[in-house]
């Protein structure tokens, strides 16, 4: 991690960490985040963002998972990042791409489903299934946001379009490149949590004591305990892989799409694992509302799979394979 990245995970630690977790996703918090810039991470501050590298996005982003913020720090840094390509950034913007699309009303009605706090964006950068981008202003006529949420409570709206709304982004980078970009931010955050998880159930283990002595002790919880740990570690560093592998070829090359589609089969099957060995080893106090715990692992059940799921990382990975050979994808993931 370099030093500015660094810098950047300690403000947002001086930031968050005296809020309790429980109003970690406010308004007012949310507001402090877009004040410091630090949703324009990672754009150049000559298009109105605030500079920086991809890789200290990557640790603002993760930082806010460890601390349990649910906040649009990732998404309105990609859509920023889309639409730096064509003009200044100067409002609050969200992203979505179509190849989730489906049209209503004998066509005449396209509906995004799922944007990610859409409610709360001035514009949205749609990519359409043909590649094209479009710049949509919310609360313009033609242009409907149904709310929605997911399971920890996030915005996760319907974007409703009718008849030609939007205007076209002609310099916009191609949609791979740019759902990777938000899968890996995605993976972050997954890792961010998974890390806030480990240290929650780690010291309530150490804390807790059964027959004379502290859990932790008790091979089967110290077995779980350490599975929770290696997860981490593991996902941390297909992280590492996929931002060495951005900048030779700007984003783009097969080396890259392969980290970053291993970065979120890792991420899927560590909060599969992390969220339930929490739950299993703080018995009844893990489920109680209370207890910062379900911040946490809400946010693992819902995270993953929302940029492309397990599934289609896994069979691109499988396709590369095949076209090339396992031991040519292995090399390029690991050299």
């Amino acid at each position: 991690m370099s030093d500015h990245a660094e810098e950047l995970r300690r403000l947002v630690g001086d930031i968050v960490g005296g809020t309790p977790v429980a109003d970690r996703s406010s308004s007012e918090l949310w507001q402090t985040l877009w004040g410091l810039g630090l949703p324009l991470v990672g754009v150049d501050e000559a298009r109105g963002g605030s500079g920086g590298t991809y890789e200290d996005l990557i640790a603002v982003v993760r930082t806010l998972g460890e601390y349990a913020v649910g906040a649009p720090v990732a998404e309105m840094a990609v859509a920023s990042w889309v639409l730096a390509h064509d003009r200044a950034v100067t409002e609050q913007t969200t992203i979505a791409f179509g190849v989730d699309a489906v049209y209503e009303d004998e066509l005449s009605t396209l509906r995004i489903p799922r944007v990610p706090w859409l409610r709360d964006a001035s514009a949205v950068v749609v990519y359409d299934r043909a590649g094209s981008v479009w710049y949509v202003e919310v609360g313009t006529p033609g242009v409907e946001v149904r709310e929605g949420t997911n399971l920890a409570d996030e915005p996760r709206d319907d974007l409703v379009l009718r008849g030609d709304a939007g205007t076209r982004l002609s310099a916009a980078p191609p949609m791979p490149q740019v759902r990777a970009r938000l899968a890996l931010l995605r993976a972050a955050a997954v890792a961010g949590a998974v890390a806030g998880a480990y240290a929650l159930t780690r010291d309530y283990v150490m804390g807790r004591e059964q027959f004379g002595k502290p859990l932790a002790r008790i091979p089967a919880v110290a077995s779980s305990l350490a599975a929770m740990r290696v997860a981490g570690v593991q996902l941390d560093a297909a992280l590492e892989r996929a931002v060495e592998q951005l900048s030779p070829a700007n984003g783009t090359s097969k080396a890259y799409l392969a980290a970053v589609a291993a970065a979120a089969v890792v991420a899927a099957e560590t909060a599969t694992t992390v969220a339930r060995a929490a739950h299993q080893l703080h018995g009844a106090m893990g489920v109680t509302h209370e207890y910062p715990l379900h911040h946490y692992t809400k946010r693992l059940w819902s995270w993953p799979g929302e940029v492309g799921s397990e599934a289609h990382s896994a069979e691109y990975l499988g396709a590369l394979a095949l076209e090339h050979g396992e031991s040519a994808v292995w090399d390029e993931l690991t050299r």
